[in-house]
């Protein structure tokens, strides 16, 4: 794993995707065992998967606080990018209680849970209110999602590791333990590395033994 410690691993996520609080949760149990630091970039699978029109952006709609996706993750992104500026740690404690709300605790995303969970993770709340309703917070979040899209990101999580290897990384259940959780981040990472031709692996929906 020294080859992932030269520099951080930035994981494209987004807060509606399930499978980016699963990866999220295995990033709380192994980045502190090998030793890496994560740098989370806002990615709209919405967005990315929006066939509509051409012009149609997700972080140019207006918020309505009875739409429980967070007006298809809008809301939250924008909570994300004013928790951030308060420093990696909270940023960190934010990020992850707002996605158990969502995957675990199945809460809707409305600008009270934003505010809940700020304060959960010990942000200074006045700064986070006014953070979360500047307008730049849409430029940043259309600025990494852009980002994504130009390095071929499709899904969340997708994990781009020092060294150029990239890849989605979906998982339908948690690890056991932070010994598993462990051994599978370092098989994963050893697969991209040890096979760059390697393009696809994934599984049938239905088992065939």
């Amino acid at each position: 794993m020294g080859a992932m410690r030269n520099g951080a691993v930035a994981v494209y996520f987004d807060y509606l995707c399930p499978y980016a609080w699963r990866g999220a949760e295995v990033v709380e149990l192994v980045a502190d065992e090998l030793g890496l630091r994560f740098d989370w970039r806002h990615f709209s699978v919405y967005q990315s998967n929006f066939r509509g029109q051409a012009r149609w952006h997700v972080w140019n709609q207006p918020l309505d606080d009875r739409d429980e996706t967070g007006c298809r993750g809008l809301l939250p992104f924008l909570a994300s990018t004013a928790a951030r500026k308060q420093g990696r740690e909270p940023f960190d404690r934010f990020r992850l209680a707002l996605l158990r709300a969502r995957h675990r605790d199945r809460s809707p995303f409305n600008r009270a849970l934003m505010l809940a969970c700020a304060e959960k993770a010990g942000l200074h709340l006045a700064c986070f209110e006014r953070d979360l309703d500047d307008p730049e917070a849409r430029t940043v979040l259309a600025r990494e999602h852009c980002q994504g899209a130009q390095e071929d990101v499709f899904g969340t999580p997708t994990f781009a590791f020092p060294g150029g290897h990239a890849a989605y990384f979906r998982l339908r259940e948690l690890p056991v333990d932070r010994e598993e959780a462990v051994a599978l981040f370092r098989g994963f990472h050893e697969m991209l590395t040890r096979y760059p031709y390697l393009e696809t692996v994934r599984r049938p929906r239905v088992r065939l033994d």
